[in-house]
């Protein structure tokens, strides 16, 4: 019989293992731990934001992205709500932008499915407006 509150913590589990990988770098845990055929959502406000599919797309264009244009670029989780496969992280996102120098902190809630230990879908939910003002450079409008 399959249990539901071991399913709860095991999906719990995978998305703490994905947020601890991502702060450390280890790129074969997040491999490990990201389906390959993930369907990955980012808000359309966020920079470099977009729908994507697969593994290697998250890697090439959202890690890799976040890191190249945010020196010290994290997303600290505070509060973990979990039912099934279901796994909501609220956190935020901090980092001082590479070209203006301004740092950000950038309230979130992210939304993942989890089936057979590997993250299969993720949605994003972003304040992007604050890190849209910390790569604004002055003197530069507010864009529309």
């Amino acid at each position: 019989m399959n249990d539901p509150a071991t399913n709860t913590e095991r999906s719990a589990d995978v998305v703490r293992r994905m947020y601890a990988a991502f702060a450390t770098r280890d790129e074969t845990t997040l491999r490990e731990l990201i389906d390959a055929d993930v369907e990955w959502n980012q808000c359309e406000g966020f920079p470099g934001g977009a729908r994507r599919r697969g593994r290697e797309a998250v890697f090439a264009s959202v890690f890799a992205g976040n890191r190249s244009i945010w020196e010290g670029f994290g997303a600290p989780v505070h509060e973990l709500i979990a039912s099934g496969e279901r796994v909501v992280a609220l956190g935020h996102y901090e980092g001082t932008h590479v070209e203006t120098n301004k740092s950000m902190r950038s309230d979130f809630a992210h939304v993942y499915s989890v089936r057979n230990g590997r993250i299969v879908r993720f949605d994003q939910i972003a304040d992007t407006a604050v890190m849209v003002a910390a790569m604004r450079t002055s003197g530069e409008p507010d864009p529309a």
